[in-house]
């Protein structure tokens, strides 16, 4: 399962990939934000993945945020005229079945490496679940490479050396007087500069920072965030920051009005740091997700050197103006032309999907997907857990156990009289990245997707402890409640929600954001997770098994449920959902406790916020903050839930000090953290 969840990015401090949201049709779409959890602005040092209208975003949310500024190059879609290999014969189908506790241990297996992008134990792992496919007889499904849908992923990013900034009197040094934001276009750019306020043209909160001004050709210098109160918190909305805050809408804003480039700067005050968003772009499939014109930000001082420069006011006299009576206070900036590069250097892996079929009897054509990750972190990555650590991550919860169940799935109906739909199954890869495989396959499907009548995923399912899996997603399609209470009746599992809406942090949710019905199986949260400990001789092989019998029972019923709408109504509130409920980094660098929550206490009757332990060297940690801790009071507010928590961290900033009402042992404590801004 991701790290970067919209759900845990705000507290771990870890940042999230979003995802723009699209309507599902014939024609695969890419969305232009998946991006990393730089691509939004939430609150000063915090961001929130997008909720806006769709555009060309992010994850609008990438993010998944594309909203994650993830870095994308340009992918070759599916071979339409591949052949269909590895057909198997009806003996072999007869004779194989899928040995789950197998599976998963070669899956988790040193030798695998923990399936890390570009690691040749990954390329096995894809190999031994093709091999399954085929010996269990399903069909590849046409369009693709036989049971492999490739394609190239950046792994990572970096500005490149050339990238530049002048404005004739002086050349500034990037990294120290100005920095790349993470979508940025790339290219060249010069041209008179225009200060535009915050950079904002909304009808919705009646304000135009364009209005009167010509910024056609021209660079636009904006201030982060948007109007603030006297408190230092938005205008436009009571509760953290709106869309219009949000990096992606200030580019769509200033492409809109004619914008050659577009130059940021911190509002010198609420944000006193000054600092500069790093550039992180981790992972991603394409070009898609960068921004049309070049995204820079300068520091205050060169700001306010060229407003001195055109004899307007300073940045903070600007700010005050606008800020108090909500009015724009744009102006051209004689006699200042700036011109600069940005360049982005690139490194590319061959990846793939793994996906195969049984295919149905019905003349509708309608089908079920079921899916499971099959990536891990390999010898460890900025997502992990074990910091320093150089050590395979074994995977096995996460996620070999919903892989192997996968196959188990598959097992069964290739063994058994087909139904009216066809059931593709899938390994996605690049999950772990930023849900960069199922991204992949949802912009370059090789089926209808608006045949698509649900996705089952599967994502860590192997913990499963007194019998409790966790659903999410039965919001999004009106007939769900019934068939999971269906599949459920002889069953010894107790199911509990984590979230209704189809928004999370696993490969359902970019299903969820084409308006496909999504359905998500979870075991929950340990302390292994994201570490080297995440090993096979801890999996609940009972578990899994449970689960696989649940799922064909459930797979089964949606056999007869038609293609229904898309209900999006829980989506907003979500537990592993965006908005507020995922809000994440803001601008690319996120304010963060530093806790850890305790997923199997979501639906708890405890008031409060259970967690199962803190970040190294975070604010939680430092104060004291132990796993089992149940934060009960923020401040002067009393705490009720983890949404609460994200809210309250929303309106936050780095540097700030928090005094908990802590939980332990059944005895009241009081702690104060000081909350800290993501690295």
């Amino acid at each position: 399962m991701r790290q970067t969840t919209y759900l845990r990015s705000r507290i771990t401090g870890v940042p999230p990939v979003q995802f723009v949201e699209q309507t599902t049709g014939e024609t695969p779409v890419i969305p232009e934000n998946i991006r990393t959890s730089l691509s939004r602005v939430q609150t000063p040092a915090t961001y929130r993945p997008d909720r806006r209208r769709a555009v060309p975003l992010a994850f609008a949310a990438t993010l998944l945020a594309a909203a994650a500024a993830c870095n994308f190059i340009a992918t070759p879609p599916a071979r339409a005229d591949a052949p269909a290999t590895h057909q198997p014969s009806a003996e072999v189908t007869a004779k194989f079945h899928v040995d789950v506790k197998k599976t998963l241990e070669f899956l988790a297996a040193d030798e695998q490496e923990g399936r890390g992008i570009g690691t040749a134990g990954l390329e096995r792992s894809a190999q031994r679940i093709a091999d399954d496919f085929q010996k269990l007889g399903l069909k590849p499904v046409p369009g693709l490479d036989g049971y492999f849908q490739p394609f190239k992923m950046t792994m990572s990013s970096s500005v490149d050396p050339s990238t530049a900034l002048s404005d004739g009197q002086t050349s500034y040094k990037v990294g120290t007087d100005f920095g790349v934001i993470p979508f940025s276009g790339e290219g060249t750019f010069e041209g008179d500069v225009v200060f535009a306020g915050y950079g904002i043209s909304s009808k919705k909160y009646n304000y135009d920072d364009y209005a009167g001004i010509d910024v056609k050709g021209k660079v636009v210098l904006v201030l982060r965030f948007e109007p603030h109160n006297e408190k230092g918190t938005s205008r436009f909305v009571t509760d953290g920051w709106s869309d219009e805050a949000h990096l992606d809408s200030k580019v769509q804003a200033a492409v809109d009005h004619g914008a050659k480039a577009i130059v940021m700067v911190n509002p010198p005050t609420y944000t006193p740091a000054d600092a500069l968003v790093p550039f992180s772009r981790t992972a991603g499939i394409g070009g898609d997700g960068q921004a049309s014109v070049p995204f820079i930000q300068i520091h205050e001082n060169v700001a306010d050197a060229w407003l001195k420069q055109a004899g307007a006011k300073d940045l903070k006299t600007l700010q005050a103006d606008i800020d108090k009576d909500q009015k724009p206070a744009s102006v051209v900036l004689d006699n200042v032309k700036i011109k600069g590069l940005v360049a982005i250097r690139r490194d590319r892996k061959d990846v793939k999907n793994v996906v195969a079929m049984v295919p149905g009897t019905g003349k509708s054509h309608e089908y079920l997907i079921v899916g499971a990750h099959y990536d891990h972190l390999g010898w460890g990555s900025p997502f992990s857990l074990a910091h320093g650590v150089h050590a395979i991550h074994h995977g096995a919860d996460d996620n070999a156990s919903g892989t192997s169940a996968m196959l188990k799935i598959a097992d069964h109906f290739a063994h058994a009289k087909p139904g009216e739909k066809t059931i593709i199954f899938m390994a996605f890869t690049g999950e772990e990245e930023g849900l960069i495989g199922s991204q992949y396959f949802v912009s370059h499907p090789p089926i209808r997707l608006n045949k698509v009548v649900a996705m089952l995923n599967l994502d860590m399912v192997g913990r499963i402890s007194k019998n409790v899996l966790y659903v999410g997603g039965q919001g999004t399609a009106p007939s769900f409640d019934a068939f999971l209470k269906e599949a459920n009746e002889d069953s010894p599992l107790v199911l509990k929600s984590i979230g209704r809406g189809g928004l999370g942090p696993s490969d359902h949710m970019t299903f969820a954001m084409k308006k496909i019905p999504v359905l998500f199986l979870f075991s929950g949260m340990h302390i292994d997770y994201h570490r080297p400990t995440d090993t096979a001789d801890k999996i609940n092989y009972q578990g899994i098994d449970e689960t696989v019998k649940f799922s064909v029972k459930l797979l089964d019923g949606l056999q007869d449920m038609p293609r229904e709408k898309y209900v999006d109504a829980a989506d907003k509130d979500s537990m592993m959902g965006m908005g507020h409920a995922g809000s994440s980094a803001g601008g690319g660098s996120s304010v963060s406790l530093g806790v850890i929550p305790d997923y199997s206490e979501l639906d708890s009757a405890t008031k409060g916020v259970k967690i199962s332990g803190t970040m190294p060297d975070s604010g939680a940690a430092k104060a004291g903050l132990l796993g089992g801790d149940i934060i009960v009071q923020w401040n002067d507010k009393k705490l009720d839930s983890l949404l609460q928590l994200q809210n309250l961290l929303d309106g936050s900033k780095p540097g700030d000090k928090v005094k908990l009402g802590v939980l332990r042992n059944g005895k009241r404590i009081e702690l104060e953290a000081t909350l800290t801004e993501r690295k």
